[in-house]
């Protein structure tokens, strides 16, 4: 970098190299002024990258653009020319070049993927997990356009199932809007992707697509593996009111008319009613346990702030967690911006089931006379699915799904 710049003289000229300190983190050299700057670029989630308190920007190819555009903190703008290495792993940024891999996922060329994605071809083959011209990765396109047998292929080739496009979308997204029922359940049941996972973008959920997109089997496979009914997108909206706006009756109906289950964990084994027992009483029960604090150990309690609401109190990681669950009415319990749930045993239930924004999911608890509960929550299985359409009698036939 120093010689180029003895060479050309040209403020911001800069060098891309991996972090030293983080496998996932980049760091960036620039020179101004006769003087090297290095500035840290951290992985934030995902695809998003972020200088100190910068942008939080989608791809690195995306953030050294931004910083051509505009120092925002830098010594100065980036410039055009820059010591020349290797292009970027595809896995970090936004947009790549759509290859024969993604052609034949489009198009459900079975044969096509198997032969890309066979031992024989380890070597040459192309990334799985790499994106398209458009940001999309192989996972995406099959997903959408619900080539079940590609998508297997795909998962056990290694592809990332929580891999977001360039619109913030994971596979099980694309396979909601795309009323693929047979996909959806494969990317939960096989690449155990979650049901709750969000978009980046706006928040929306699997059923948020689903509702908006009156793709009524998805819906109904979501909340059969146990989706929360209101989950909210970052404009408060449920998959409900998305369905409204769109007219999208068949997805209002089954909305509308869906009991919610009964909750499976019971309030005996976590609830502490007592007046008194605040977040220090809550913190020295679990750390009082023989063996010690487990991870994603709790107990519920009537929060400090309004006796109305209750609060969580979580241990994971030597860390103690506090969060504040607002009781908004009788059929509305929530935590931050989590989904609504008609009850306070239905929240538990769900963060036991997946840990949605939490540190951990909910493994155990403690009850009122210090004993020790495992979670009740059994993780989604097809076997359970499989019953629960024979017993309402669904139109979507989950048996399909135990052909391998």
């Amino acid at each position: 970098l120093r010689a180029k710049y003895t060479r050309y003289k040209r403020d911001g000229l800069f060098l891309l190299r991996d972090c030293t300190t983080s496998p996932h983190d980049f760091s960036l050299s620039l020179v101004c002024g006769d003087k090297c700057y290095h500035y840290k670029i951290q992985l934030i989630y995902d695809i998003y990258f972020s200088i100190d308190s910068g942008p939080q920007i989608a791809g690195i190819e995306s953030v050294i653009s931004y910083y051509q555009q505009l120092s925002d903190g830098l010594a100065c703008i980036l410039s055009n020319d820059f010591v020349q290495g290797q292009p970027p792993p595809t896995a970090a940024r936004r947009f790549g070049s759509t290859n024969t891999l993604h052609r034949a996922c489009k198009q459900g060329n079975f044969d096509i993927v198997k032969k890309i994605l066979s031992p024989e071809t380890l070597v040459n083959r192309p990334d799985v997990n790499g994106k398209d011209s458009f940001g999309s990765t192989a996972l995406h396109e099959a997903s959408y356009f619900g080539h079940d047998d590609i998508v297997r292929l795909l998962i056990k080739a290694g592809a990332h199932v929580l891999s977001r496009d360039t619109n913030g979308a994971t596979a099980l997204h694309k396979a909601a809007a795309g009323n693929r029922p047979s996909t959806l359940l494969i990317l939960i049941a096989e690449g155990f992707a979650d049901y709750e996972e969000r978009n980046y973008t706006n928040h929306w959920v699997p059923l948020h697509e689903a509702a908006f997109h009156n793709s009524t089997a998805c819906v109904q496979v979501l909340l059969d593996c146990g989706a929360p009914l209101r989950p909210r997108t970052d404009q408060g909206k449920t998959p409900l009111d998305l369905a409204e706006e769109v007219k999208s009756e068949e997805s209002i109906s089954l909305l509308r008319d869906y009991i919610v289950p009964p909750a499976e964990s019971r309030r005996s084994d976590w609830l502490h009613d007592q007046p008194k027992f605040d977040r220090i009483a809550a913190k020295q029960l679990i750390e009082s346990m023989q063996n010690g604090p487990r991870n994603g150990m709790f107990v519920v309690r009537h929060s400090s702030k309004n006796l109305q609401n209750y609060a969580l109190t979580l241990y994971n990681d030597n860390e103690f967690f506090n969060y504040e669950i607002v009781h908004l009415n009788d059929i509305t319990y929530y935590i931050d911006d989590g989904p609504y749930f008609e009850s306070l045993d239905h929240l538990i239930d769900h963060y036991c089931r997946i840990p949605d924004g939490l540190p951990t999911t909910l493994t155990c608890s403690i009850d009122s006379l210090g004993q020790i509960n495992n979670s009740r929550i059994q993780p989604f299985s097809l076997k359970s699915a499989i019953y629960k359409a024979k017993s309402k009698c669904l139109k979507f036939d989950y048996t399909i799904l135990l052909q391998k």
